[in-house]
Order: C-alpha cells, then structure tokens, then sequence
C-alpha cells in the first residue's frame, strides 16, 4: 500500500483544463481604450498559443499610433483571465472578461494592476455586406 501511494506521489498532476471558450476568442475586435486620459480606437486581434491560451497584438489610434502584445495570459475565471501588455510605452497588466456568444470583451488595463477607469474593451469586427 505504501509504495503505491509513493507512486501516486511521483505522478505529475492533471493540467489545468482552460475554459472552453478561448477559440471562440480568436479574430479581429474593435472598440475603444482608455489612454492618455481619453477614449481611443483600439483593434485586437487574439490568436491561440501552442498551449490553447489565448495571446493577442493590438493597435491604438492615437496622435502617434502604437502597436503592443497580449502575452502570458494567467485564467483567473470562466473565461476571463490576465495578460501581460506590452508596448512602446512598457507594460503592465490588462484583465479581460470575454463573452464571445455575444461578440464583446470587458477589461481595464493598469501597470500594477488593472485600474477600474483604464477601459480596454473590444466587439467582434464587422465584416461589411457587399451587394
């Protein structure tokens, strides 16, 4: 009995399993992020790690636009969790809260830690019609 349970001491434990929501996150989103104390246009396109976790590169338009990564994401959730951002200006922390079957994502940003006013949010691009 005892060297069964060593055993089962040796065994690597199960992996977290992610939600499974993350490949419903893929694409390109729009919307707007809080920077330089004012609302601008922000694209985010999410692609998926090796690792099925969700990674992305986004795109501000601001006076001088700049481009910045989504990496490291830490699941915090169902289907929400953190990134590490990065930029021309450092990085930092954004959480995201995704809602695919809606076509939306909810976070904020911070250097620490995400600040509630820091807006970075995002709603499914649109592909226009053509006729």
């Amino acid at each position: 009995m005892r060297r069964l349970l060593a055993l089962l001491l040796l065994l690597p434990l199960p992996a977290h399993a992610l939600d499974a929501c993350y490949p419903d996150v893929t694409g390109l989103w729009i919307d707007w992020v809080r920077n330089e104390g004012e609302l601008q246009e922000l694209t985010t396109e999410f692609t998926l790690a090796p690792d099925g976790r969700p990674e992305g590169r986004y795109h501000v338009e601001a006076d001088l636009a700049f481009e910045g990564t989504l990496t490291d994401f830490r699941e915090t959730g169902p289907c929400e969790g953190d990134f590490t951002w990065t930029d021309r200006y450092g990085s930092g922390v954004v959480h995201i809260v995704f809602t695919p079957a809606r076509g939306r994502f909810l976070g904020n940003w911070g250097l620490d830690r995400p600040e509630p006013g820091n807006i970075f949010n995002g709603h499914r691009r649109r592909v226009p019609a053509t006729s």
